[in-house]
C-alpha cells in the first residue's frame, strides 16, 4: 500500500515532476563504466598495531561506491600492503614526507591509498589528497587517517582525486545569488556558495541535529545557504551525495586523463 500511495504521488504534481528532472538530469551524464583499482598502503605505529582492518577498509568503499553510481564509476581494493616502517604512521612534515613515501610504494596506474594515524596540517582534516590526481598516474596519493576509514570521508577524498574542490573554496568569496560561481568558490554552479572557514568551530556554522546558523553574509549582504549534506562540504551532517555538476567535473576529469587508471 506505502509503496502505491508513493507511486500516486511521483505521478502527481511536484513530487512527480523533481522526480522526472532528476531522472533526466542524470540520464544525461556521461557513463564511463569504468572499475577504478585501489592499493591500500598501511604502516603500522612503533608498537606494531595497525590500527585498521582491511575488511574495514572493504567495506567503507562498498558504501562509498553508491555515490559514484550515476557515472558508471565504482572503486575496488585490488592489494592491501603492510609496510612495517612506522615512522610514515605519523606525519610531521607531510609535503616532505609523502614525496618520499609515493615514490618508494606507489604502484603506477593504481590509486594510492595511505592510511596513517596522524598528520600535520593547519586545521583537522581526515585526508590529504592531491586535487585532479586522476591526471598523474606515477605520484599521486590519498592520504587517510585510520579513524576516518568511512564511505563519507572515502567518498570525500576520492571526489578530490577525481578534481573536486571542497564546497567552501575561498571561504565566502562565491557570491549567494551565483553571478561568479564559476569563477570563484568550488567553480561548479549546482553547489550553493559555502562560507565555512577551516579551523573555525563547527558550532558556529551548525546547531544540532543540522540547521545552518551562521548570520554570514556574502558581499552582496545576502545569508548563506550552503547544502550541509554535500560530500565535499564538512559539516559532517547526513550524506546527501554529489550534484550534477560536481558528477560531471568527475566524469569529464577522467575523459581528459591522459594516461587511464586502471
Amino acid at each position: 500500500m506505502q509503496k502505491l500511495i508513493l507511486w500516486a504521488l511521483l505521478l502527481s504534481g511536484g513530487i512527480g515532476l523533481r522526480a522526472q528532472q532528476y531522472a533526466f538530469k542524470h540520464s544525461s551524464l556521461p557513463c564511463l563504466n569504468k572499475t577504478l583499482s585501489i592499493v591500500v598502503h598501511v604502516f603500522p605505529d612503533s608498537l606494531g598495531d595497525i590500527g585498521v582492518t582491511e575488511a574495514a577498509i572493504r567495506q567503507a568503499l562498498a558504501d562509498a561506491n553508491p555515490f559514484f553510481e550515476p557515472i558508471c564509476v565504482r572503486f575496488e581494493v585490488c592489494d592491501f600492503r603492510l609496510h612495517p616502517n612506522w615512522q610514515y604512521d605519523t606525519l610531521r612534515t607531510p609535503a616532505e614526507q609523502i614525496a618520499e613515501i609515493t615514490t618508494k610504494y606507489n604502484a603506477e596506474r593504481r590509486i594510492n591509498l595511505y592510511l596513517v594515524s596522524f598528520f600535520e596540517y593547519p586545521y583537522y582534516d581526515c585526508g590529504l589528497t592531491e586535487i585532479g590526481g586522476i591526471g598523474n598516474p606515477v605520484s599521486s596519493y590519498i592520504v587517510l587517517r585510520k579513524e576516518c576509514v568511512n564511505a563519507r570521508a572515502l567518498a570525500h577524498e576520492l571526489g578530490h582525486f577525481l578534481g573536486l574542490k571542497n564546497t567552501f573554496e575561498g571561504s565566502g568569496s562565491e557570491l549567494v545569488d551565483g553571478s561568479n560561481c564559476a569563477t570563484e568558490g568550488d567553480g561548479i554552479c549546482d553547489t550553493p556558495a559555502d562560507p565555512y572557514v577551516p579551523g573555525e568551530p563547527l558550532e558556529f556554522y551548525v546547531q544540532p541535529p543540522c540547521r545552518f546558523i551562521s548570520p554570514k553574509r556574502d558581499a552582496a549582504g545576502n545569508y548563506y545557504n550552503p547544502d550541509l549534506g554535500n560530500i565535499m562540504s564538512h559539516y559532517r551532517c547526513d550524506t546527501c551525495g554529489f550534484t550534477w555538476g560536481q558528477l560531471n567535473a568527475m566524469a569529464q576529469a577522467y575523459l581528459a586523463s591522459a594516461v587511464k587508471f586502471w
